[in-house]
């Protein structure tokens, strides 16, 4: 089969290597292994790629093509740029690669769903839309939060979000949604019926992410604890509430920072740090690469993540499958894991008590290493995944 995946996000050394990045592309290599041929659409077409004259290239002999079609433009997100060759590039791939079946991931599709919309009983190749999040969702717990959007993304790029939403909910033959939470919105605010949306959690590569190989633990004494946040530092991480949690913890307990900062949000952490004299009990390690988050995992004790609002963070199962204790918040799982820890708003008082609580726990990493093979491996992800194709094409 040959598959068209619109994604904005995809690994590359000059351009994203973070957050939903790794997903669509561990997805795709399994989806690979069964014999399909990806052809991917993302938004990686920056300077360097340009230069480098970048604009395609193949993975695993062929059978993975990735397009580099440009970058979002500051302030209005892709919907003027990587939107519209979307849209240009299906054209040319329905034509020449006789695509079998579209997979469009978040709001990238846009303008693609609204050609789908208003020429879909025509053009019949069947559409599977997948939910990371929901505009309105996130809109939602924002407000819960306290939090406001900038103006751009108040009146430009979160109205095209949540329009397109809504036109994936009606046009897509199938939907996939990443979360318990997630798949809940969606019905909720588009009132879609079961039949029509199927729950596939995010995975972790389970050849990469297990407790067993090397540790890094960046200078740090042996005899601390180990916390860890990683990811994207920013206010819905609820990052400032780990920070003052840590301050009511002995100092045995050291917190890692991995990622990049929302700038704003940044100074404000950097406000309390500082005024809590815990400057020698975190480290910010950066933004590692991809190959080095394994080494992360394995040598930290807890992963620490109190977010408001979340589809299901890769950080989480990659923490799991590597033997680590897990809290978190903003997003709900279908199995039941032995060192997961879903809680729900924990203010810092709290969350310390919590996690002095958790770190007393035994580890059954047997147990979880099960689950997580079985229902979490990208290839188990790519086998539900081949259920929902084969009733569609």
């Amino acid at each position: 089969m040959n598959i068209l995946r619109i994604i904005y996000d995809w690994p590359d050394k000059n351009g994203i290597e973070f957050g939903l990045a790794v997903a669509p592309y561990e997805l795709s290599i399994s989806q690979a292994k069964l014999g399909h041929k990806i052809f991917v659409l993302c938004g990686n077409l920056n300077g360097k790629n340009f230069k480098a004259k970048r604009f395609s290239y193949e993975l695993l002999d062929g059978q993975i093509t990735v397009y580099n079609l440009p970058r979002a433009i500051k302030h209005f997100g892709p919907f003027l740029s990587t939107s519209i060759f979307v849209l240009i590039y299906y054209f040319y791939l329905r034509s020449v690669k006789k695509i079998d079946l579209v997979h469009s991931h978040g709001h990238l599709g846009v303008w693609f769903l609204v050609y789908k919309k208003l020429f879909g009983s025509f053009d019949t190749i069947p559409l599977v839309g997948h939910y990371h999040i929901t505009a309105k969702g996130r809109e939602r717990a924002m407000k819960k939060q306290g939090s406001k959007l900038g103006v751009f993304s108040k009146y430009f790029e979160y109205p095209i979000h949540r329009f397109s939403d809504s036109l994936m909910s009606k046009t897509a033959n199938h939907l996939v949604a990443v979360a318990q939470n997630v798949l809940a919105e969606v019905q909720e605010f588009y009132s879609v019926p079961n039949s029509k949306i199927t729950l596939l959690e995010s995975g972790v590569n389970v050849d990469n992410f297990h407790k067993d190989g090397v540790r890094n633990r960046y200078g740090i004494p042996e005899n601390k604890i180990l916390l860890a946040t990683s990811g994207r530092l920013s206010q819905r991480k609820n990052v400032d509430v780990v920070v003052k949690a840590l301050s009511q913890l002995e100092d045995k307990y050291h917190l890692i920072l991995q990622g990049f900062w929302e700038p704003e949000y940044k100074d404000l952490v950097q406000k309390i740090i500082d005024e809590k004299k815990l400057k020698d009990r975190i480290s910010y390690i950066g933004l590692l690469e991809l190959e080095d988050i394994p080494s992360l995992m394995r040598t930290i004790d807890i992963m620490v993540m109190p977010s408001s609002y979340e589809g299901l963070p890769k950080v989480v199962v990659e923490a799991l499958a590597s033997g680590a204790k897990v809290i978190t918040s903003g997003f709900d799982m279908s199995h039941k894991i032995p060192e997961l820890y879903i809680t729900d708003g924990l203010s810092p008082n709290e969350l310390a008590k919590f996690i002095k609580e958790v770190q007393t726990k035994s580890v059954d990493y047997e147990k979880t290493r099960k689950i997580i093979v079985k229902f979490y491996s990208w290839d188990s992800k790519a086998r539900d995944l081949e259920k929902i194709y084969e009733k569609l094409v």
